[in-house]
């Protein structure tokens, strides 16, 4: 078994071996892969004897190969000899035929290298030709260079550098006159910004100089196109030639353009653009800056704010032309930077009022500019600021007014006469009342018509009249709706009532040298005004277009502050009612020790309530309320004054015939009290006042103490009680000092004087007993203010 494997081994190992040997022969490729094979089947020796065997084989096969072709080999050759012999000729022939063209192409050489040399002189000639036809181009371009910048076209300067640069001069760099063209070129450039930037600066100048006319020009093209009722003549001044002229018409945009458009060629559009901006913003700093000149007419300084404001229009006019002439130099970012500036450097007008002080024309003449100012930017800018602005001016402006309309209202009363009011016909009277005409009474009114109040009531009239007209003039174009304009009317009217009529009605009335009968006058024409005063209301719907009901407007409040001028007026009645009272009462001459009997009343007092009467009787067109004060107050006054002399500390001694005079006052006094002196006055509040001293007289008249002491209550200030040592101070002047005896001498007494003596000494102790228990003393005129408040009886 072993045998047989072996033998099948070799086999194996031996058809492999033949297979190897078959790729070498057949294989045309390196034979590394089939020695590899053989080292790693581990059978060199075999392969070895195989191959060695192989070579063999196929020697014996060359061997029989090259019999059997020899005798063809032979043959070759013979046949290669008899050629050597036929060469040899040829070859003879071949020298022949050489040496007769040598000779013969002797003189086509010498021809050749002439015309080689020719060639040549040709080639460089044309390369010189097309060398220059390339730097004729170059050179024509350097010398329309230096014509452009001699004529000072640089924008046409700047596009031959460009092609000079990028198309002309690469061509021809390898020349050294190229290369100094190149090297002019950034400089040329330089110098062509330098003198563009100069163009700029001249440019700059030169619209600062003329915005003032583009600016009046398109304020008047505004005025034109938007067909206003402003009146612009005496604010803009003289009207432009040609007001359809654009500010193309006016400015020659050239120089901006080229240097734009020489910047963008450079490259630098950029730059440019941020460096006009720079200048546009110190010329906006200097141009928007407002400097209020002091001191000058009014005149002037509205010649001046127009000035400002024109060039201002202008200023941004020229700004929005480059914005639409232009791409990317101007944008609306950068107009609305600069419009930020002039709204911060115009601030809340302040500045602007410096010159304005009590002057509404000029405020007034401002605020139309203004407007203008406004209708002229507000398509392309946001001008709502300066609306709200305007508003603020307009508060100034009716601050002037009122001003204003004070020195009038008092003027109106310095002139008047205070003296009820004639009429000879309706139309005259229509032509005094204005707008007040229609709400009076007339009834049954014949002419000549004799009115209750002064002149004063109509002028005022048309003083408020006047003053809501030159309201509305301001509060007119302010961008309001007409509720708006209806409110600042109105709350401009309720200033003017509440601070400015009623500070001068209330100054007037409170003016010393004025005359009750002037001061009754003025409460007259307050109560009128009031009375008339709604139609003021009728008057501002029918300026403004609005009713209070139509609208959300507020009342004219300030009406009510007639109350308070009435209040001061019957405040002031009372005054010099009280006054006179006064200088009556100091021609009082009181006789306490007198024993003359006189059944009537002193002088004075006679002539005070005939004064009185006279004066009441010119209360009849007076407010009732207010003249029945008036007569209460006087009656009040005159009590008190009478109580004060009955209690004076200065008295020690009366008689019974000096207490009927002042008795006599009395009587007379409740006599005036009973005739109603005022319409609708009750007797009972003249007579009330005056019962305390009534009280007290009939008292001692009657010696009716024991009742007073019987019901004293020091715990309970009644009507039924008095101060017992007022009580006991009046009885004491009716002792005899030194005598110690009672002296009423002039009726006969139903007691001897020792015992009345001795009972008034009683009652006085036992007043003052009832003073200690009670609040203690007080002074005589302490006493009759307390008995006058209290209108204590009996």
């Amino acid at each position: 078994m072993t045998e047989e494997a072996n033998l099948e081994t070799t086999d194996t190992v031996k058809t492999h071996i033949n297979h190897l040997l078959s790729e070498l022969e057949s294989s045309e490729t390196q034979i590394t892969p089939t020695v590899r094979a053989v080292y790693e089947g581990g059978f060199e020796s075999q392969f070895a004897d195989c191959l060695t065997e192989r070579i063999g084989s196929l020697d014996k096969d060359i061997e029989i190969m090259c019999s059997y072709h020899y005798q063809g080999f032979i043959d070759c050759v013979n046949e290669l000899l008899k050629v050597q012999s036929m060469v040899k000729g040829l070859q003879s022939d071949i020298c022949n035929v050489d040496t007769m063209l040598c000779s013969n192409s002797a003189e086509l050489i010498d021809s050749h290298e002439s015309l080689i040399s020719q060639r040549l002189e040709l080639k460089n000639m044309a390369s010189t030709i097309q060398a220059i036809k390339l730097c004729i181009p170059v050179l024509e371009m350097y010398q329309k260079l230096k014509e452009e910048m001699h004529n000072k076209n640089y924008y046409s300067a700047i596009k031959i550098l460009g092609h000079l640069e990028h198309t002309y001069l690469p061509p021809i760099s390898s020349y050294s006159f190229a290369s100094i063209m190149a090297q002019q070129i950034p400089k040329t450039r330089q110098t062509i910004k330098e003198i563009s930037r100069c163009d700029l600066k001249d440019f700059l100048k030169t619209i600062r100089e003329k915005s003032h006319e583009i600016g009046l020009n398109a304020m008047w093209q505004s005025h034109q196109t938007m067909n206003t009722d402003i009146p612009i003549d005496h604010i803009l001044g003289r009207r432009p030639k040609s007001i359809e002229d654009g500010p193309l018409d006016f400015l020659n945009f050239a120089p901006i353009y080229r240097c734009l458009h020489i910047y963008s060629i450079i490259g630098e559009k950029e730059d440019f653009a941020k460096e006009y901006h720079a200048d546009r913003k110190k010329q906006a700093d200097l141009t928007f800056k407002f400097v209020p000149k002091l001191g000058d007419s009014p005149q002037e300084a509205d010649s001046y704010n127009t000035e400002y404001f024109c060039k201002v229009v202008g200023f941004f006019v020229i700004e929005n032309t480059l914005l639409h002439t232009t791409q990317g130099l101007v944008t609306h970012t950068s107009i609305d930077e600069l419009w930020n500036l002039f709204l911060s450097c115009l601030g809340n007008l302040d500045q602007l009022l410096l010159n304005k002080d009590d002057q509404p024309q000029q405020l007034l003449d401002l605020k139309l500019l203004l407007v203008l100012f406004c209708q002229t930017l507000g398509y392309e800018l946001n001008v709502t600021k300066l609306y709200k602005l305007l508003i603020n001016l307009y508060q100034k402006y009716c601050d002037s007014l009122q001003t204003l309309w004070k020195s009038k209202f008092k003027d109106v009363f310095s002139k008047d006469n205070y003296s009820p009011l004639s009429v000879d016909s309706d139309v005259q009277l229509q032509q005094l009342m204005g707008c007040a005409y229609h709400v009076l009474d007339k009834t049954d009114a014949k002419f000549p018509l004799h009115l209750p109040f002064s002149k004063l009531v109509p002028e005022i009239f048309t003083l408020m009249e006047e003053y809501i007209e030159a309201s509305l003039q301001f509060a007119t174009h302010l961008d309001l709706s007409q509720t708006e304009v209806d409110d600042l009317v109105r709350k401009s009217t309720n200033e003017l009532l509440t601070k400015t009529l009623n500070d001068c009605l209330i100054d007037l009335i409170k003016e010393k040298n004025l005359v009750l009968s002037q001061i009754v006058q003025v409460s007259i024409n307050t109560s009128f005004l009031q009375r008339y005063s709604h139609c003021m209301e009728t008057f501002v719907s029918s300026k403004t277009g609005c009713t209070v009901s139509s609208t959300q407007a507020k009342d004219l409040y300030g009406l009510k502050m007639f109350d308070n001028v009435k209040e001061e007026a019957k405040r002031q009645i009372h005054v010099k009612l009280t006054e006179k009272i006064d200088e009556f009462f100091e021609l009082s001459r009181y006789n306490w020790t007198t024993n003359e009997v006189r059944e009537y009343p002193s002088d004075y007092m006679t002539d005070m309530l005939n004064y009185l009467n006279n004066k009441f009787k010119t209360f009849t067109q007076l407010e009732q309320s207010v003249a029945c004060g008036a007569c209460e107050e006087a009656g009040k006054h005159i009590a008190n004054k009478l109580l004060e002399i009955f209690l004076d500390p200065s008295v020690t001694q009366m008689t019974r015939v000096a207490l009927d005079i002042l008795d006599q006052d009395v009587i007379a006094y409740e006599g005036f009290a009973l005739d109603e002196p005022v319409k609708g006055v009750k007797n009972i509040n003249l007579l009330i006042p005056i019962q305390t001293l009534r009280n007290v007289i009939n008292m001692i008249k009657q010696s009716d103490y024991d009742k007073y002491i019987a019901e004293f209550n020091p715990s309970s200030r009644s009507s039924q009680n008095i101060a017992p040592d007022v009580l006991a101070r009046v009885l004491e002047r009716f002792l005899d000092k030194e005598n110690k005896k009672f002296s009423f001498k002039s009726f006969s007494m139903n007691k001897n004087e020792k015992e009345m003596n001795q009972l008034l000494e009683t009652v006085i102790k036992k007043l003052r007993t009832l003073n200690t228990a009670g609040s203690g003393s007080s002074t005589p005129t302490m006493i009759a203010r307390k008995l006058s408040r209290s209108n204590l009886n009996f």
